[in-house]
């Protein structure tokens, strides 16, 4: 659904809920107004009220939208239950706050703006590209408001702009704090760089039972396992509904007719394209055109406008919009002008050749697959209500058995999700709240619902395992080729360390690597902000010494590398552009998030939001109750 308002908001309805969008979640980082302020009526927004109605209207209009281009229908309860709704309230009082805000300071967008702004919206345009005032009386009666009342909504939204626009218009980064980032990301310099080679480190003598024991007691920690518990899941999304499914013959067959076009081969169009490089001389050509001349008569009259006869399928035209003109549009019916690029269009459907069924029953499975997991949504959020009536009140089992999901056992897991065997959970790893919850919890306790991507689960402590030490025998196995790989990293440790030494002491690179058997690499060039191939550690290091310095880093597999620097430069003038740019934005953004943040408290204090708290939550329960009734 949440999905669906980002895509509804950039069709052509995208003018009435623009507010929605630059006001999303609070203008300039204002977060929630609803906590635990109590005014008289509804909302309190300065001088202005907002009342429940307004909210519902705008709520309708999602849903309206989302029921046309999905083909879907969300209840009110729904989307009050997916946050849509709460969502919507919060972006209204941040609408109607900012627009008492432009008020009292004297910022208000005039009425020409709001008429051009209806104007660059397709949606308010006949078919000549002429403002038509029945759109926009259309278009406030879809909102349940009238043409006065949609005009100021219009004007909010224009008024918002403004103001939002002026903030971050003139903020411009300094350069005093800009040019030391710069000096000090763009530092260049070039390494010597060794590592052991594996093969260059003797393989250690097999150790005794004294030893390993000796390295057991010594090293007791790292066999030290944390506290775990013993986890029962019940868990359980539509696709456990598919098989409760019952679907008859005639309504497969019936889904399939009404779905046919999804079923077939793309139709195809012929398509008389008309195109002009100024809109005056296609509007001419139109003009001819609808008072009765043909299309070529209409050509021969009009200069500067070119015919292209077009055979099109489906997503064949790069231009989304001017696509999905096409084929919607009616055949024998000359739509346009409009722009796309520098060009101006019209386009006559000419005729439509439907695309071909693929038969029934090559596909009577697939059609039946879909409408049974329509029908196991259905199932699914229909059993909501008796899953939380149940849930705490009888045991995991009985849960199971009455909604026909199985209950799962969870090896003993630690606080992320991870077994003994190192294996993490994929299920509770979905469910990280879940995990902490389940830490708190004594054994035989379970936690409240969760809600996942279109799943539902409840999950019971079963054990308490507690930490402790695995016992010397259990890991004996393993602790053979701990004690080795330490061994070797010991040497390889030595190795480094002593030709580091060596360097240190004045031998030259190549020698002391040569001497100490260390593959040796030279000349190697980074700077301090660049991605490199060099792992990070060993960077950080090279750019910590002094020139001429040596030593040794650890990279993040705790490999020894030598590490010397040969050469400190500063940063190349053809890469100081880059990085400059770079660092402003990064800035840039720092700086306008603090003035966003100081122009939101300042505007809080102009415009006061009163919500009443107990008719807020009165008009979300009401909204359930009625909606269940």
């Amino acid at each position: 659904m949440l999905g669906f308002m980002r895509r509804f908001v950039k069709s052509k309805w995208s003018i009435g809920l623009f507010a929605l969008l630059i006001l999303s979640f609070g203008v300039f980082g204002f977060s929630d107004p609803f906590s635990g302020v109590t005014g008289g009526g509804f909302i309190q927004v300065g001088d202005r009220e907002i009342r429940p109605a307004d909210v519902n209207k705008q709520v309708d209009v999602i849903l309206e939208q989302y029921r046309r281009e999905e083909g879907k229908v969300l209840s009110a309860r729904e989307a009050a239950q997916q946050g849509v709704t709460r969502e919507v309230m919060i972006r209204e009082v941040n609408r109607v706050r900012t627009a008492e805000f432009g008020r009292k300071i004297g910022v208000v967008a005039s009425e020409a703006s709001v008429t051009s702004m209806i104007s660059s919206a397709d949606g308010f345009k006949d078919s000549l590209g002429r403002l038509s005032l029945e759109a926009i009386r259309s278009e406030a009666q879809f909102r349940k408001i009238s043409v006065a009342e949609y005009v100021q909504f219009l004007r909010d939204i224009r008024t918002s702009d403004y103001i939002e626009r002026s903030v971050d218009a003139a903020l411009v980064t300094p350069e005093i704090l800009t040019k030391p980032l710069i000096s000090f990301n763009g530092e260049t310099r070039t390494l010597s760089l060794a590592r052991v080679a594996p093969e260059a480190i003797s393989q250690p003598p097999s150790p005794t039972e004294e030893e390993l024991r000796a390295f057991y007691t010594k090293n007791s920690a790292r066999f030290q396992q944390p506290e775990r518990r013993r986890v029962s899941v019940l868990s359980y999304s539509p696709n456990d509904f598919t098989d409760k499914v019952e679907l008859k013959p005639e309504e497969i067959r019936a889904d399939y007719d009404r779905r046919i076009k999804q079923y077939s081969s793309p139709e195809t169009r012929q398509v008389a394209q008309y195109t002009a490089d100024n809109r005056n001389s296609l509007q001419s050509f139109i003009d001819l055109v609808k008072t009765g001349r043909t299309a070529e008569d209409a050509l021969k009259q009009v200069q500067g406008v070119t015919l292209m006869d077009l055979e099109v399928k489906p997503g064949d035209l790069t231009e989304k919009q001017y696509d999905a003109l096409i084929f919607s549009a009616p055949v024998s019916v000359l739509q346009g002008p409009f722009q796309l690029n520098n060009m101006f269009y019209a386009a006559e459907v000419k005729s439509v050749t439907p695309g071909i069924a693929t038969p029934f029953e090559q596909v009577a499975d697939a059609v039946r697959s879909e409408l049974a997991l329509t029908e196991a949504q259905r199932l699914f959020n229909g059993s909501e209500e008796t899953f939380y009536d149940m849930a705490g009140g009888v045991s995991l089992e009985d849960i199971g058995k009455s909604i026909g999901a199985p209950v799962i056992q969870i090896d003993a897991i630690d606080q992320n999700a991870t077994t003994k065997d190192r294996l993490q959970s994929s299920l509770l790893a979905k469910y990280p709240e879940a995990v902490r919850t389940l830490f708190s919890l004594s054994a035989g306790q379970i936690t409240d619902v969760i809600e996942g991507d279109n799943e539902r689960a409840i999950f019971r402590v079963d054990e308490i395992v507690p930490a402790h030490t695995l016992p010397y025998e259990e890991v004996a196995v393993e602790i053979r080729g701990i004690y080795l790989q330490q061994q070797m990293h010991e040497a390889a440790d030595k190795m480094s360390n002593d030709m580091a030494a060596a360097v240190k002491g004045g031998m030259a690179f190549d020698k002391a690597a040569s001497t100490h058997k260390l593959a040796a690499l030279g000349g190697v060039e980074v700077m301090r902000a660049a991605n490199s191939q060099i792992d990070p550690n060993v960077l950080s290091l090279a750019f910590s010494l002094p020139l001429g310095d040596a030593a040794v880093a650890h990279d993040q597999q705790d490999n020894p590398w030598v590490v010397k620097v040969d050469k400190i430069e500063p940063i190349k003038p053809e890469l100081e552009a880059t990085l400059k740019s770079q660092i402003d934005q990064s800035v840039a953004e720092t700086l306008t998030a603090d003035v966003r943040e100081v122009f939101a408290r300042d505007m809080d204090k102009m415009v006061k939001v009163k919500p009443n708290q107990k008719a807020v939550d009165a008009f979300f329960e009401n909204l359930t109750k009625d909606e269940a009734q």
